[in-house]
């Protein structure tokens, strides 16, 4: 079976796989959003997903010590990888202690603050590129939205730090930031298909588009400044 998801949130695609493997499919492997599963006993499998310091790699050291955990590397994808032991062997935890959690929520941080920068940087070539090539404004709506994503991924880290930070007894460290409202990104893709389809589509269908992802886009500011979380 194959399903096809994009998730940047590696707690919830964490709970994911474990609901699939207790409907009695287990992850096989994974590429580019497709999700390849096998089937297994029911709740025969516990997953975790971790951040491996290769890319899309393990070293011998990570692989071995895994190993004599009796965990079962399924996938290296990017920084992210994805872990699995069975279920019989008790509960499969990687990071128990709270010191041990804020580390590894660090990492999964500065990741995301690495990847927004990057985002960002390539928002600004192609919005310089467009501005010579009109084609261009397809992929800065896209990347625009990309953007959206991984900023809201920062933010929501940033919490889980700062929770974390509070079970500890420690004063939270910096500002956790604005979440960006997902109204924002609806429109930037609307934008971004509608350019895609221009020669393909009616212009009043062209216009409808257009009007909706501006109301998307404007709504979606109002909801980000107004949210005060």
């Amino acid at each position: 079976m194959i399903r096809f998801r994009l998730m940047l949130d590696k707690d919830k695609e964490t709970q994911w796989l474990d609901q699939m493997a207790d409907e009695g499919f287990a992850l096989k492997n994974f590429f580019a959003g497709l999700y390849i599963f096998e089937t297994c006993e029911k709740g025969e499998w516990q997953y975790q997903i971790d951040i491996g310091k290769g890319f899309f790699s393990v070293n011998r050291e990570y692989a071995q010590f895994m190993e004599e955990m009796g965990v079962e590397i399924v996938q290296a994808w990017g920084p992210w990888v994805i872990l699995r032991r069975h279920r019989a062997e008790g509960e499969f935890q990687l990071y128990s202690d709270v010191d041990s959690r804020i580390e590894h929520y660090k990492k999964i941080l500065l990741m995301f603050k690495l990847v927004t920068v990057i985002e960002f940087l390539c928002l600004l070539l192609e919005v310089y590129g467009a501005t010579r090539d009109a084609s261009i404004w397809t992929l800065v709506f896209i990347i625009a939205a990309v953007l959206c994503c991984f900023m809201n991924m920062t933010v929501r880290t940033k919490r889980v730090l700062n929770k974390l930070y509070e079970q500890k007894g420690e004063k939270p460290s910096g500002s956790m930031g604005r979440r960006v409202s997902p109204l924002i990104p609806a429109g930037f893709l609307i934008n971004a298909v509608n350019l895609l389809l221009q020669e393909r589509i009616p212009i009043v269908l062209r216009w409808v588009m257009l009007i909706a992802a501006l109301l998307l886009i404007g709504g979606g500011v109002i909801n980000t400044a107004a949210n005060k979380e």
